[in-house]
């Protein structure tokens, strides 16, 4: 694999009262081959006490299905300033429920969590030989880690994986001791105690684990000594069995009544998607609500999916989601919805209100990616437009600082270095200096054989100015679909602009006002060919300055 690291060292601009020094902002990028016989995903960074951040990474080996990758956990740790510390892999034969968890103690020790189904033959589709060598156990582990991420204690408990009772009818052949795996769910530290949970997944295909079983909930210390234990029988359904549904997410909360956790699974018979499970401090269960497919895209069946979550700090949560409307008259409508739930364990209604919402949306499937919340309590709001179905479109990469009330602060764009690059964002984090964490992995749409896994860290004042995103690399205004036909679509929250376009001669060909975040050009009359596009902007003198420049093809 190749490595670029790229370094923009501390700079200051002179201001009209004196100085100003600005962080210094990183980018790690490695790059692999979908030919090769393994690669890396770089999945949630997670910041310690100490300043370094430590990267949960899924480590991929091709095995014996086509194309088909099956996963490990690795870690990578950075220092603050974006130089790699370390790397280490965790392999077994074993099926592994996710990427691992990283959580410190009151020491600033660091641990890893991981579950796994072991005894199985990586080679393998998805681990599972199920139906010739049944496994009878899955296991979560806790793992002390060094300052080179090796394991110098490990803390594991082995888990009967009996299935529920509930199977589709379809499938009722399946035998209840065949089962899949044991996924974990992300789990939070409370005064020094591990609270986390797991599903236990059964197959309902004969070679695929599908669709979680039953919910636990543990509390733990740093020992690996369980103190508390419950499970829960739920009737879930779907492929909520996989580890992606965990990917990068935080889904499990402190509340005032004990412990909160969002399951991204639907129940069975149940026309709601995703459900809220309240626990009391003992991990006993109180109740369980769905939340509701809020003003649908239509009155056809609703797919939410890729949830993301994070707690306020006035006892809601803000959830995003990408909204799918399975509309057989026209194409799949895919929307990035960010909401605030009212999901306050005394709620009388049956199902959990939303606060408000705003929707994002390309002419393409759009995904979620994070939210995080800052110390004035405004948001960051991660999410990737355009990325298509087969993800064979050139898409980009947003980053929204919102008010509490969703309005807009400001809004930006990143995508890789280089042209026909589709990039599509794994989960950011909010650092303790008021910076921002994004992973994303990418692919070159001219040579999909290339593909890239990136952690960027943008400083604080990145979002303070069109000056400084420029200065990290952040556009303000996005051209699509590039190449493109009839329609140029410009999209920027600029207000007071206007959008110029040229063709290759240098000729102003038209110019256009900017009253919506997307600007649709009629290109239907143009010629083939390379044009330029500048977003021109009004400044707070009246004077109006370039805020944004790009190239668009026309085929």
């Amino acid at each position: 694999m190749n490595t670029k690291l790229k370094l923009s060292v501390a700079f200051a601009l002179t201001m009209l009262f004196g100085g100003k020094a600005f962080g210094q902002e990183w980018e790690q990028t490695y790059e692999w081959h979908f030919s090769d016989d393994e690669e890396f995903d770089l999945v949630k960074p997670y910041e310690t006490s100490s300043g370094n951040i430590v990267v949960s990474t899924n480590q991929y080996y091709k095995c014996g299905w086509g194309d088909f990758y099956a996963p490990h956990p690795a870690l990578k740790m950075f220092a603050a300033d974006g130089t790699e510390l370390a790397e280490n892999l965790y392999f077994k034969p074993a099926y592994y429920g996710g990427h691992p968890h990283i959580i410190e103690n009151k020491n600033g020790e660091l641990y890893m969590m991981a579950s796994y189904t072991p005894d199985h033959d990586y080679t393998s589709f998805n681990y599972f030989l199920n139906y010739d060598n049944p496994p009878d156990e899955g296991i979560y582990g806790l793992y002390k880690l060094d300052d080179q991420l090796n394991i110098v204690g490990a803390y594991e408990h082995h888990i009967k994986i009996d299935t529920s009772e509930y199977r589709d009818q379809q499938w009722e052949d399946v035998p209840l001791e065949q089962c899949g795996a044991l996924v974990m769910i992300p789990p939070i530290v409370d005064d020094d105690i591990i609270v986390g949970a797991y599903v236990k997944t059964y197959s309902r295909y004969p070679t695929n684990p599908h669709g979680p079983d039953s919910l636990f909930a543990f509390r733990m210390d740093f020992e690996g000594n369980i103190l508390d234990q419950q499970g829960f029988e739920l009737p879930y359904m779907g492929s909520g069995g996989s580890c992606l549904h965990f990917l990068g997410r935080e889904l499990m909360f402190k509340s005032e009544t004990g412990f909160m956790l969002y399951c991204p699974f639907r129940f069975v018979n149940d026309g709601y998607y995703y459900h809220v499970v309240y626990l009391d401090h003992n991990l006993n269960l109180l109740k369980v609500r769905p939340c509701k497919k809020i003003d649908p895209l239509s009155q056809f069946d609703d797919l939410m999916q890729g949830i993301k979550v994070k707690r306020s700090r006035h006892n809601t949560t803000y959830f995003t989601v990408e909204l799918a409307s399975n509309n057989p008259w026209k194409a799949t409508d895919y929307d990035v919805r960010l909401y605030e739930l009212d999901d306050n364990i005394d709620g009388t209604e049956p199902y959990i209100p939303s606060l408000q919402y705003i929707t994002r949306t390309s002419d393409d499937l759009d995904w979620p990616c994070g939210i995080e919340l800052l110390d004035d309590n405004s948001l960051f709001f991660a999410f990737t437009l355009n990325m298509g179905f087969w993800s064979n479109l050139d898409s980009w990469m947003m980053i929204e600082h919102l008010t509490p009330d969703f309005d807009t602060i400001s809004t930006l764009y990143y995508d890789h270095e280089g042209e026909r690059i589709h990039s599509a964002a794994t989960s950011i984090l909010a650092t303790k200096d008021g910076g921002l964490l994004l992973v994303y992995q990418s692919k070159n749409l001219d040579d999909t054989n290339q593909r890239w896994t990136t952690i960027t860290k943008f400083p604080a004042e990145a979002f303070e100015s069109i000056d400084e995103a420029h200065d990290n690399g952040l556009k303000v205004a996005v051209a699509y679909p590039n190449p493109g036909g009839n329609t140029l679509n410009i999209r920027t929250a600029l207000q007071n602009a206007r959008v110029k376009v040229y063709d290759i001669n240098g000729r102003l060909i038209h110019s256009q006002a900017i009253t919506e975040d997307v600007t649709a050009i009629d290109a239907g009359g143009w010629a083939e060919g390379i044009y330029v596009w500048k977003v021109m902007a009004g400044t707070s003198t009246g004077s109006v300055t370039e805020a944004e420049s790009g190239k668009w093809i026309k085929e």
